[in-house]
């Protein structure tokens, strides 16, 4: 897909829409690959996506669809059990999303892959379609921080779009991962140079 780097992740990174696109890693190099300024903060940023996304297209972003089930760790992608630090026999919720403006234009294709049965509070704000994920949290007072894990380049419909990786922490266990993939008609994937986010082909 790409010519290899010095650094590859052993277990490519799930985008939203399939593609499984290999890590390109978060170092200062790798995200100043792509020639946007917002992209890269975007990506850098810890804090919510929905309010960056929300100044960006200078619009409310909603949940146009969300789809919920239960997969076993051992049926999950490889780097996201590893990360939440799971048994193969434990079961865990997947989340998959849009997020959308209000003018209908689709932003981010989304998919969470998050420990059961923490909190009743917790759960209930992965299952709810209502809003996004990190307001539903901050909104019952759960709030979490997130530590950024992978952001490179994946796949929107067969066109290159910007996508980062990171881990919900649930006091010091990991929560969930989180992947979003960002419509690259909203969000810029022009690489300053390709070397700089280039994964394995």
């Amino acid at each position: 897909m790409f010519p290899p780097t010095s650094r590859s992740a052993p277990h490519p990174v799930p985008t939203p829409d399939g593609t499984a696109v290999p890590g390109a890693g978060t170092d200062r190099g790798r995200l100043d690959g792509f020639a946007d300024p917002a992209t890269r903060l975007l990506l850098c940023s810890d804090g919510l996506t929905t309010p960056l996304l929300e100044a960006w297209v200078g619009a409310g972003v909603s949940v146009r669809e969300m789809s919920t089930r239960l997969v076993r760790a051992g049926e999950a992608p490889t780097e996201s059990v590893e990360l939440l630090a799971a048994d193969p026999d434990e079961v865990l919720l997947e989340r998959r999303s849009v997020l959308a403006s209000s003018a209908g234009v689709d932003l981010s294709r989304n998919v969470v892959l998050a420990r059961c049965g923490l909190t009743d509070a917790v759960e209930r704000c992965l299952t709810d379609g209502s809003a996004t994920i990190g307001r539903l949290l901050r909104e019952a007072g759960t709030g979490h921080r997130r530590t950024i894990v992978e952001a490179g380049l994946g796949s929107w419909g067969g066109q290159p779009a910007a996508f980062k990786t990171y881990v919900l922490w649930h006091g010091d266990q990991p929560l969930a991962t989180v992947t979003e993939l960002f419509n690259p008609e909203v969000v810029p994937a022009a690489l300053r140079s390709v070397p700089a986010l280039a994964g394995r082909s």
